[in-house]
């Protein structure tokens, strides 16, 4: 199969994916860019299915155990459905909830955004608690010390 270009624009700028029999070989900047981040070039490592995280992972000893664990740094990640996935959030949302109400729920995440604001992730987070009664968004440092 021929070398194929496929033309792209991200927030690191405008450049091509060079495609070989459906895999990212390369990355050229586009031509009329004077400094094209470097950062464009790491791309083709994200798009190898090797280098990303293709479905939810948790803690392993999460699941048999939730909260706190001194072992938590060697703990290893395992994979979950994306439904078993979305049921440890929502029940984690529901019990933190419900044990120390919806203002000790931070949903102050600066978050990642597009251009498109739609995976403005601090909105979407903030839509969701709004879902379940609230959340706190903003701490004042003088009103935690005091």
């Amino acid at each position: 199969m021929a070398l194929q270009r496929i033309s792209h624009c991200s927030h690191w700028g405008a450049y091509s994916l060079l495609v070989d029999d459906g895999n990212v070989v390369g990355v050229e900047p586009f031509a009329g860019d004077p400094a094209p981040s470097p950062i464009i070039h790491s791309v083709k490592y994200w798009a190898d299915s090797k280098h990303r995280i293709t479905q939810p992972m948790v803690r392993e000893r999460w699941l048999g155990n939730k909260g706190p664990n001194e072992r938590r740094p060697d703990d290893r990640f395992v994979p979950v459905s994306w439904d078993e996935a979305l049921r440890l959030v929502a029940d984690e949302i529901d019990r933190v909830r419900q044990t120390f109400g919806n203002h000790s729920i931070f949903a102050g995440s600066y978050g990642w955004t597009s251009c498109g604001r739609f995976h403005h992730a601090s909105s979407q987070l903030k839509r969701l608690l709004n879902l379940v009664g609230g959340y706190t968004g903003h701490v004042e440092i003088n009103d935690v010390w005091k």
